[in-house]
Parts: C-alpha cells; sequence; structure tokens
C-alpha cells in the first residue's frame, strides 16, 4: 500500500470513529468483528490449506496485532505512567501499584475500542475469493452486513 492510500484510508477510519455509528452499522460490526474472531484473531492461520489464505490471513492478523493490541497496550501502558507519576506526586514517595493497575485497565479500555475502529479494514483484508473457504465465510457475513444496512455493496 503507497502513504498516500493509508493516509487516506486511515483519516476515512478516523472520521468514522469520531462522528459515530448508528444501530444497523453497530450491528454489521458485531458481526465482522465475530468473524474476525473466529477465522483470523482466535485461530492458527497456518493451518489454511491454501497459500492465499495463509497469506492474507497472516496479514491480517498481523494488522490486528499492530493497530489494535500494541496500541491498546501502549495506551494503557501511557495511561498506568500518568497515573503512576500522578500518585508519586501527590504521595511524595515511591509507588509502583498504579503502572500496572491502570496499564492493564487501560488496555482493556483500549482494545474493544480500537478494534471496532478497525474491524472494516481487517475484514476487507480477508477478502480472497469464493473459491477459499476463507472467503467463501467471508462473503456470507459480507451478504449479512448487507441486508442489515440495505446495501448493495459495502
Amino acid at each position: 500500500m503507497s502513504a498516500t492510500f493509508r493516509r487516506n484510508l486511515r483519516s476515512r477510519e478516523e472520521f468514522e470513529y469520531q462522528r459515530g455509528w448508528t444501530d444497523d452499522e453497530m450491528k454489521a460490526a458485531e458481526l465482522r468483528k465475530e468473524f474476525l474472531k473466529e477465522y483470523i484473531i482466535n485461530f492458527d492461520t497456518n493451518l489454511y490449506k491454501t497459500v492465499v489464505e495463509r497469506d492474507w490471513g497472516y496479514i491480517a492478523k498481523r494488522e490486528y496485532r499492530w493497530d489494535v493490541e500494541y496500541k491498546a497496550l501502549t495506551n494503557g501502558m501511557f495511561a498506568g505512567n500518568i497515573a503512576w507519576s500522578l500518585r508519586m506526586f501527590m504521595l511524595k514517595k515511591f509507588v509502583i501499584w498504579p503502572l500496572p493497575v491502570v496499564g492493564v485497565l487501560g488496555y482493556l479500555y483500549y482494545q474493544p475500542l480500537l478494534l471496532q475502529k478497525h474491524n472494516k479494514k481487517l475484514f476487507d483484508m480477508c477478502n480472497v475469493g469464493e473459491q477459499y473457504h476463507l472467503g467463501k465465510k467471508r462473503n456470507e457475513v459480507l451478504r449479512e452486513c448487507n441486508k442489515i444496512l440495505n446495501r448493495e455493496d459495502f
């Protein structure tokens, strides 16, 4: 992907995130997230039979890891570091407990938000065609999403 394309995609995701989602869009996003959890996130993508499915499954999983997990971990650790610094400043002595506690809570807070933000991009990465198992299951979910959103194409 070119830098311009990635920048445009990032700005589109940011716009959707800021404007909010309707109830129908949330239902479609839930279907996409269920698909991602079943076929990409909680699945060993090396077990797919074809090279195309393995490659695109690996790429989608890698993008999930960087865009959702690592970013949520970084945000959580940043929040933990701020809480840690404030607590030490308030007590005027060294305390360590805010860093892991707020860090874990921050991760648990940011991970679903980032998955909601990036679910369409990750879902679209699995568009490998009807002849493959992954593509067939994706297109079934896509048809359901199109029915919910009353659209021809997603």
